[in-house]
């Protein structure tokens, strides 16, 4: 498997590891709408400004971006059309991308759980916080690396060509 290859099968990994949105590390409350123009939860989705909808905890956002990963990995399985042959070389890689996603998960619990507590973490403790997640993904990255590359060897020219290239649209 050459370079670009391998990158691309590291994709899926990446994909599912990928780095949070740090949103929630802005120290500012998001601002209050003007009257008549209330804004709803966003359910911890990232929306502009960066800054998270106002009822959310910096927790649940981060919980649901790993969720997010989940799906879109989840996608890729069903995109793929995996046969009887490839589908216990895809489990592998979707128990390994689990375990990582539980370890990242743990590292969501230290965040705030009140979004009202958001304000309250210093910069130090932010930056203590990104770098436990970046060690958590990179350890998730390298535990799932082996499980990737032997879907990848296994997959079709037109497999590799989705998994490549998931956002592709043509």
């Amino acid at each position: 498997m050459n370079k670009m290859q391998l990158a691309g099968a590291a994709m899926l990994a990446a994909a599912s590891l990928g780095v949070p949105v740090l949103a929630w590390s802005q120290s500012a409350a998001p601002p209050a709408p003007a009257a008549g123009q209330e804004r709803p939860d966003h359910g911890g989705m990232h929306h502009g400004g960066g800054r998270w909808g106002s009822n959310v905890s910096p927790q649940q956002a981060c919980v649901d971006h790993i969720a997010k990963r989940a799906g879109f990995v989840a996608t890729i399985g069903f995109k793929l059309n995996l046969t009887d042959a490839q589908k216990p070389l895809w489990d592998k890689v979707v128990a390994a991308t689990q375990a990582a996603q539980a370890n990242e998960q743990k590292t969501c619990s230290a965040l705030p759980a009140a979004a009202a507590d958001r304000t309250k973490e210093t910069i130090i403790d932010k930056m203590n916080h990104r770098t436990q997640m970046m060690q958590a993904q990179l350890q998730g990255l390298q535990q799932s690396e082996p499980a990737v590359q032997a879907l990848y060897q296994a997959l079709t020219p037109d497999q590799k060509a989705i998994i490549d290239h998931p956002f592709h649209r043509g």
